[in-house]
């Protein structure tokens, strides 16, 4: 007699199409590589985490000044896939992969006998449903479908005012407004920029960068532009990642081309935003920062807005928890920045 299914057990299809045996009632997971820790936080899931990464452990991101019990974990081996010996010691029940192959995650299954679920991290940019439809899945696996409803309808929202509250405004009417020392991989110069900056679209900022050449853009290097193409644009408006600060500083402080000649610098106008490329976007930086640009682009569409409160409702929105005074206490927190400071 052929025997029939494990009751115990579930098959899924993760979001490479593998299919994949996956236990019910999952009570140990490990979360390997860019942003798969992040998305269990997001789904109040870290209870179940058996291990991370090595750099973890070290690491500043939000969702570990939420869940700084997290470091305490057992390490799984270095960052981007963990060690196969150290995920069997762990013994988690099922193993989430992003940034991976079908390939890769096959292999990662073989070599360890523990079911590898693949994600697709998405972006807030052309992405954002494919984030949605990874979350979803992970939610599933684990017994978090709730959470996540909650999550994806309290992002919508966020995102469908930060629209209203901006529709309706003349072209001319809205700045020529710049990001720079966007960070990739570590602090980058002021001409790192991001043409497709998500807290920018959110709040139909007028982008100098945004028509930049799709040849020239690379997600995960990063876009780069000259001195002299920022100066052309001259930006009325001037926003800096905080993470950049001691190296995109100086391109811009008092007695330099740039501060010379550029518009926004001439009259004060520019300002510190959160960093939010760190292992993968940290998604609820990315709303924080739109509620700052809004406020700081179109003020009186704006005015009822406290940005260290609306940031507090976005740490707590994905993470459960207020932290903006931690991440405060590392970057200093949203402000215009002084001549002094760079």
């Amino acid at each position: 007699m052929t025997p029939g299914p494990d009751p115990a057990s579930q098959t899924v299809r993760d979001m490479l199409g593998r299919t994949v045996v996956v236990p019910k009632d999952a009570e140990r997971v490990i979360a390997l590589r860019a942003g798969a820790l992040r998305m269990l936080a997001y789904l109040d899931a870290v209870d179940l985490v058996a291990g991370i990464e090595e750099p973890e452990r070290r690491s500043d991101r939000p969702y570990l000044s939420a869940y700084p019990e997290l470091r305490e974990l057992p390490p799984v081996g270095p960052h981007m896939g963990g060690d196969p010996e150290l995920l069997v010691a762990a013994r988690p029940d099922l193993l989430f992969l992003t940034f991976t192959s079908r390939g890769q995650a096959d292999d990662l299954q073989a070599r360890t006998g523990i079911p590898v679920i693949a994600l697709e991290y998405g972006n807030f940019s052309d992405q954002r449903d494919l984030f949605f439809s990874s979350l979803r899945l992970m939610a599933a696996v684990i017994g978090r479908t709730d959470r996540a409803d909650t999550l994806i309808a309290g992002i919508n929202a966020s995102i469908a005012e930060l629209e209203v509250r901006t529709s309706g405004i003349p072209a001319d009417d809205r700045p020529r407004t710049y990001i720079g020392g966007v960070s990739y991989r570590g602090p980058r110069g002021i001409t790192s920029t991001e043409p497709f900056y998500p807290p920018f679209r959110f709040v139909q900022a007028r982008n100098v960068a945004g028509d930049i050449p799709s040849r020239l853009i690379n997600p995960i290097q990063g876009t780069y532009i000259d001195i002299e193409q920022l100066i052309v644009w001259d930006p009325e408006v001037l926003f800096v990642d905080l993470f950049s600060l001691r190296t995109a500083g100086p391109d811009i402080r008092p007695g330099t081309p740039l501060a010379q000649s550029l518009s926004a610098i001439r009259s004060g106008e520019v300002y510190g935003v959160l960093p939010y490329n760190n292992y993968a976007a940290n998604y609820e930086a990315i709303l924080a920062n739109a509620w700052f640009a809004g406020k700081v682009l179109y003020p009186d569409r704006f005015h009822d807005i406290v940005i260290s409160e609306k940031a507090d409702e976005m740490f707590r929105l994905f993470l459960g928890r207020r932290i903006y005074d931690d991440i405060r206490a590392q970057y200093g927190g949203y402000r215009r920045l002084e001549p002094e400071e760079l």
